[in-house]
């Protein structure tokens, strides 16, 4: 973006320091702008009236939501949740409109990451209805070895958030997520210590996909 530019979203923006468990908004509210996650997690789910939840994304840091919301002028249909302490940037919607009115790049940078977000809500529904519960388990683990930068046999893993939620993600329940890692550990293919899993052969985790 342009200094102008940079300068105008700036303005437009403003900080929120959350703790743990705070709600940086709930199902139903208007979405005013662009969320951006400075530094933390946080958790988006949708939450039933029985007061079951399904964790949709744990947002990272540089990870934003509410685009889709904001293009569409609709509410939010998930609540959003902080796993820890985090910094959240928040841009007034109109600021975001005028810039997309204005600049072709960030427009795309903007519809190439909602395409991103819809890609991986199929990639998980084909998860959901094609795939048991442990195949979920090993895409999830090889994904987070290759975002952690593994480009060897062994990886080691800092589960991102607690496992309750993770199972979540997975659509699995914690008990069945607990007892895929039970199982997956005694068969040898990682080691588990609290959060962190260590995987000595990377390639055997592979062919256990297949």
């Amino acid at each position: 973006l342009a200094p102008g530019e940079l300068e105008r979203l700036a303005k437009a923006s403003r900080t929120q320091v959350l703790e743990k468990c705070n709600t940086l908004f709930s199902a139903g509210e208007p979405c005013t702008g662009l969320q951006v996650v400075l530094y933390g997690q946080v958790k988006v789910a949708l939450s039933s009236t029985q007061g079951t939840e399904k964790v949709v994304d744990i947002l990272q840091a540089g990870q934003s939501f509410g685009a889709t919301e904001l293009l569409l002028d609709e509410p939010y249909r998930a609540y959003a949740q902080v796993l820890g302490e985090a910094l959240v940037l928040h841009i007034a919607k109109p600021a975001i409109l005028e810039l997309l009115n204005r600049n072709v790049s960030f427009a795309y940078r903007l519809l190439n990451d909602m395409s991103r977000c819809l890609h991986d809500l199929m990639v998980d529904l084909e998860g959901y209805t094609m795939h048991t519960g442990q195949t979920r388990v090993l895409n999830f683990l090889l994904r987070e070895a290759a975002d952690e930068g593994s480009n060897g046999e062994a990886a080691v893993i800092r589960l991102p958030a607690p496992k309750g939620v993770i199972a979540s993600r997975l659509n699995l329940s914690p008990e069945h997520f607990s007892r895929i890692l039970h199982e997956m550990s005694e068969q040898g293919l990682f080691a588990i210590h609290g959060r962190e899993i260590r995987i000595d052969d990377l390639s055997r985790l592979q062919r256990s996909l297949m």
